[in-house]
C-alpha cells in the first residue's frame, strides 16, 4: 500500500492533465468551482484509507465527526448537559478513531467509489446548478481522484 503522500503526488499529476484538458476544451466557467473539484479530487485520492486505523484521513475525520456530533448535542441538549460536552467529544472521537474496520473493505471497491463520487458530484451539482454536461465532466474529474487511489493500491 503506498503512503498517502504517494497518492497525493500521483493525483497531482493527474489533476494537472485534467485541468489542462478542461481549460483547452473551455469546460471551466468558474474557477471557484474548479478549486472545489480539485479539493474533492485530492480528498478522494486519500479517502479510501479511512478504513485503516493509522491513516491520517481517519484521524482528521474522527475529529470532524466528533465536532459535528458535539455541536449537535450542544444545540439539542438542555443547559444542564452542557458540562458533559467535553466528555461527549472525547468518547465520540475515540469511537470514530478506533472503531474496528477491515482495511481494503468497502471503501476499496469500484462500485463504492463510483457511488460515493456520484453522491458528491450530485450534491455539488445541486448546490452550483450544473448543466448535465458539466455534471458528467465534474463527476469523472472527482471519480478519477478516487480511482487513482485504487489503481495505486494494486501495486
Amino acid at each position: 500500500m503506498p503512503k498517502w503522500k504517494v497518492h497525493i503526488l500521483f493525483n497531482s499529476i493527474l489533476i494537472f492533465f485534467w485541468v489542462k484538458l478542461l481549460l483547452s476544451l473551455n469546460l471551466v466557467n468558474d474557477y471557484i468551482i474548479l478549486m472545489i473539484m480539485i479539493f474533492f479530487n485530492y480528498f478522494l485520492s486519500i479517502f479510501p484509507d479511512i478504513d485503516h486505523s493509522k491513516s491520517p484521513i481517519r484521524r482528521i475525520f474522527a475529529v470532524i465527526l466528533a465536532c459535528v456530533f458535539t455541536v449537535y448535542f450542544f444545540l439539542n441538549l438542555s443547559l444542564d448537559s452542557i458540562l458533559l460536552l467535553p466528555a461527549y467529544f472525547v468518547l465520540l472521537y475515540i469511537l470514530f478513531r478506533f472503531f474496528p474496520t477491515k482495511h481494503r473493505g468497502i471503501t476499496h471497491k469500484f462500485w463504492f467509489s463510483t457511488a460515493f463520487s456520484f453522491v458528491i458530484a450530485t450534491t455539488l451539482g445541486i448546490i452550483f446548478n450544473f448543466s448535465f454536461i458539466y455534471f458528467i465532466v465534474y463527476f469523472l474529474f472527482i471519480l478519477s481522484g478516487y480511482l487513482s487511489h485504487l489503481f495505486l493500491d494494486m501495486f
